[in-house]
């Protein structure tokens, strides 16, 4: 037997002991009430990698939340009661359709890769969060995720605002000669307080990593018209995350799409109060 596959399942079997056992909770045993165990109608909305979130706001960097954690299965799953056989997982540019098999509390996502499952342990007695457990790879990975509250049309738009609060939380003061007032990114990709720009996006993966691995990128643009105003930045926080500094990105080969190279700041802020 594969040696990952054992370990998760032995893991699994260990968390379903665990929230069954009664003398869990101090003594106090838990009742579970009918329909709040794992079902389509329970889990219904879109379910977010806040675990994946969490690295991000520590590093202040997408990139090295990716190297020195890791990259979930998908960045969001999504929960229809009238699809109640499947889920709908998200990653940077696209999403697919999994079956999903219901044992209680414990959700198998078949064929997640080819031939193997991943699992999720929805926490009914608890915070009601999911733990997926990706057994899948060299090693078994473990994924949080939270049930998004934030009203999106889709499970990425869901992790991205998830995503932009961890990342660009706060109001953030301009730096250096000629600077103007405030400015403020939003959960939900807003920008206020920046001339010529009103909306802005992280790189989460995929071909927007202009400069591979030197540094994060984020876009800006005017809505109004986003195919002539959106411009590239390269981001980086100083190692207090409290100093955000925006870099020019110039294409080294600008007669085709190449690698694009870190230059001359752009734009420096200080962040003087988290939201």
């Amino acid at each position: 037997m594969n040696k990952a596959f054992f370990f998760a399942n032995l893991l699994i079997f260990t968390l379903l002991a665990c929230k069954q056992d009664p003398k869990i909770n101090q003594g106090v045993p838990v009742h579970v009430q009918p329909g709040e165990q794992a079902n389509p109608t329970v889990l219904a909305g879109h379910w977010v990698a806040i675990d994946f979130c969490a690295f991000a706001n520590q590093y202040g960097s997408v990139l090295e939340a990716m190297n020195n954690s890791h990259l979930p299965y998908a960045y969001a799953i999504t929960f229809n009661p009238a699809k109640p056989d499947s889920a709908l997982c998200y990653n940077a540019f696209e999403s697919w359709t999994l079956p999903i098999r219901y044992n209680v509390d414990t959700l198998e996502l078949m064929g997640a890769r080819p031939g193997k499952s991943i699992f999720l342990i929805y926490h009914s007695n608890g915070d009601k969060e999911i733990t997926m457990i990706d057994p899948t790879g060299d090693r078994t990975q473990l994924d949080r995720f939270v049930k998004s509250k934030a009203g999106t049309v889709d499970g990425y738009t869901a992790f991205t605002t998830a995503l932009n609060h961890n990342v660009l939380h706060g109001v953030f003061a301009p730096l250096g000669k000629g600077a103007g007032g405030q400015i403020t990114f939003t959960p939900g990709g807003f920008l206020q307080g920046m001339k010529g720009y009103d909306r802005y996006e992280l790189c989460t993966g995929g071909d927007c990593f202009l400069a591979g691995q030197d540094i994060d990128v984020i876009t800006f643009f005017d809505s109004k018209d986003e195919a002539k105003t959106s411009k590239f930045f390269g981001y980086r926080y100083n190692e207090n995350n409290d100093t955000l500094t925006l870099y020019n990105l110039v294409n080294q080969n600008p007669a085709e799409k190449g690698m694009y190279k870190v230059t001359t700041p752009a734009y420096k802020f200080s962040r003087k109060k988290s939201m």
